[in-house]
């Protein structure tokens, strides 16, 4: 089998496309850092795995063809497309500009779709595939200070179940995974950053996850090895919540002093 695992270079995405290279998948590590692209596949590699470092902005169209091409070249098809890359800006709304906004777009949402477009022609033509998109519980529930995000997300989930129904006949399976938070390097910086009227918000939001403890990058990875394999062969258009047992988030209007 063959992976494309965008955002690869850390967190989420490096946890995945190292669990699925021990599931003897060949691994694309995509990553928009030439350094952690580097490091991942080099890991994965050194581990007695396969993969390649392919350096790219997953929103850049003419960079999407690209990767495809090399992953098509070196690998021969692609059966199995994680699309994880993703960003985010904790914010009041009001506070935000069009510059923010269009990037957390171009990078939650497009990037998705142009990937999943390049890839599906030959999934199409096997009669197989699989698409996993890394969407976020904030897609499906309201997220104080995560406006624009939570509307990449959103959208994301729709692509996916609309995507799904459009593919089933081809027996081409699209889930999105809606993680909750997540320790990552990436959390961690945005932690650092949070506005201090949001900080009460995102503490309590942090302490009231019933499972009693913050997501790690091998509970994504470990739902997404499962998609990816012949067991969720008739799983398709489904968004699946990984966080804890998070159904709600705290009220914003409570705890956040403005």
């Amino acid at each position: 089998m063959v992976a494309i695992v965008t955002g690869a270079g850390r967190g989420m995405g490096k946890a995945t496309a190292e669990a699925m290279a021990k599931e003897g998948a060949r691994i694309a590590v995509i990553d928009i850092s030439d350094q952690r692209v580097k490091d991942s596949a080099d890991g994965i590699n050194k581990a007695g795995g396969q993969a390649i470092p392919i350096r790219m902005d997953v929103s850049n169209s003419d960079e999407v063809k690209e990767a495809v091409g090399t992953v098509l070249e070196q690998f021969g098809r692609v059966d199995i497309l994680v699309n994880n890359a993703g960003i985010g800006q904790v914010e009041n709304f009001l506070d935000g500009n069009e510059e923010r906004w269009d990037r957390i777009i171009a990078v939650n949402l497009r990037g998705p779709v142009i990937l999943s477009r390049a890839v599906l022609d030959g999934m199409v033509e096997r009669k197989r595939g699989k698409i996993i998109n890394i969407a976020s519980i904030a897609g499906l529930i309201p997220c104080n200070g995560q406006v624009v995000y939570s509307a990449s997300k959103g959208g994301l989930v729709a692509f996916t179940r609309s995507l799904a129904a459009e593919m089933a006949p081809h027996h081409i399976n699209i889930n999105a995974i809606c993680p909750g938070h997540v320790e990552t390097p990436l959390f961690a910086k945005g932690r650092e950053l949070l506005p201090p009227h949001l900080m009460p918000y995102y503490r309590q939001l942090e302490s009231g996850i019933p499972w009693g403890r913050m997501g790690l990058a091998e509970d994504i990875a470990g739902v997404a090895v499962f998609l990816a394999s012949d067991d969720s062969e008739y799983i398709t258009g489904q968004c699946i919540s990984v966080a804890g047992g998070v159904t709600h988030f705290p009220d914003a209007q409570s705890t956040v002093v403005t």
